[in-house]
């Protein structure tokens, strides 16, 4: 769970602060970060079989150090271990993007909307981040509370980054009239028309 979830919860928190900072709807937020889960699917795929297959380096036997049994377990375990894994990255994923749609739906709006996201997914992280901690064999406090500040920074690194990058993209494409969607003047509209005669006469 903590390996399928945890990065995603922060990937997703970035995804949707960095689309509500370009004033995109709530839709288009919504649909953004369901499509990164989607995408990233076959990433966090590609890795599961690739530590499934993984062999550790080293000189000798005692010096190889397996990945899989760090980070998952046994390796006949792979099926439940890849099915956990995939769960929980489906649904820490998918807490931004959902939290961000379903709340302060008749008011809409996007601050109140943030505030909730960021909270969601900062439990979740928390939550994550301490069983990241005790799976490492944490047996102190320091240990917890080191790995869970680590990660809320990490969080919240993503998500202020994301969000002054979609604001400050946005107000560049603005300045430059980049991707302007407000169709122009047809040639047959009227003021094209008297435009073209005003032309003619002189």
């Amino acid at each position: 769970m903590v390996y399928g979830g945890l990065i995603e919860s922060i990937t997703s928190l970035g995804v949707v602060s960095s689309a509500a900072a370009s004033d995109a709807d709530t839709m288009k937020i919504v649909t953004l970060g369901v499509a990164n889960l989607i995408g990233g699917l076959f990433v966090i795929c590609q890795n599961l079989v690739d530590l499934k297959y993984s062999v550790g380096g080293g000189s000798n036997l005692r010096d190889q150090v397996d990945q899989y049994g760090e980070l998952l377990g046994q390796r006949k375990h792979f099926l439940l271990h890849a099915t956990f894994a995939l769960l929980s990255y489906f649904v820490f994923g998918l807490v931004p993007p959902v939290i961000y749609g379903f709340t302060f739906r008749k008011s809409n709006d996007k601050d109140y909307k943030l505030i909730a996201v960021a909270v969601a997914s900062l439990l979740c992280v928390i939550l994550l981040a301490a069983a990241k901690a005790y799976t490492r064999g944490a047996n102190k406090f320091g240990k917890y509370f080191k790995t869970i500040v680590s990660y809320v920074i990490a969080a919240c690194m993503a998500s202020g980054v994301g969000y002054a990058a979609g604001h400050l993209i946005k107000r560049l494409m603005d300045d430059f009239g980049w991707f302007d969607s407000k169709p122009g003047p047809s040639f047959f509209s009227p003021e094209m028309i008297s435009q073209n005669l005003a032309w003619a006469s002189n």
